[in-house]
């Protein structure tokens, strides 16, 4: 038995708003689509920008999470494998796509042009921050307890 690999690790931009749909037995779907741009060409002046864009499917809790959060523009980071789909089209044609399933999305840093839909979504993460900030804050004023005492690196044994 041989042993192979369908792993996929990408970070881009998405060129969509993210569409949530939910199937027959009620499992939510969500898909969107990223631009990755990698730099080509041997030398710094014969380097070239060369975008290629991927379909990525998330599902159940991942999939609404991603509906809520993501926008047009929004750059993420994507672990999954590679889905090969096929289907029978209208006209009774046979058609197929290669698609990532992500197991893990990573949201990151706002979008380069932000739209207000964006700043709303963003405000409640922002005071998500602030609270977390606040309660750090108030860990650092707690007295320190007189009985804990300090460690040296040289008394630890090992």
């Amino acid at each position: 038995m041989s042993w192979d690999i369908n792993h996929v690790v990408l970070v881009g931009r998405l060129t969509r708003d993210p569409e949530l749909s939910y199937t027959q037995s009620g499992s939510a779907v969500c898909r969107f689509s990223i631009a990755v741009n990698r730099s080509t060409g041997s030398s710094a002046e014969n380097q070239e920008d060369a975008t290629s864009f991927f379909n990525i499917v998330t599902w159940n809790k991942t999939a609404e999470i991603c509906k809520e959060y993501l926008l047009k523009g929004k750059q993420v980071g994507i672990d999954g494998r590679l889905q090969q789909r096929r289907w029978a089209g209208p006209d009774g044609a046979r058609r197929s796509t290669v698609e990532i399933v992500a197991s893990n999305v990573q949201f990151f840093g706002p979008a380069r042009s932000g739209s207000g839909q964006q700043r709303q979504a963003e405000q409640p993460q922002q005071e998500e921050r602030g609270s977390i900030q606040q309660e750090a804050a108030n860990e650092e004023e707690t007295p320190r307890d007189p009985f804990l005492s300090e460690l040296d690196d040289d008394e630890i044994p090992f």
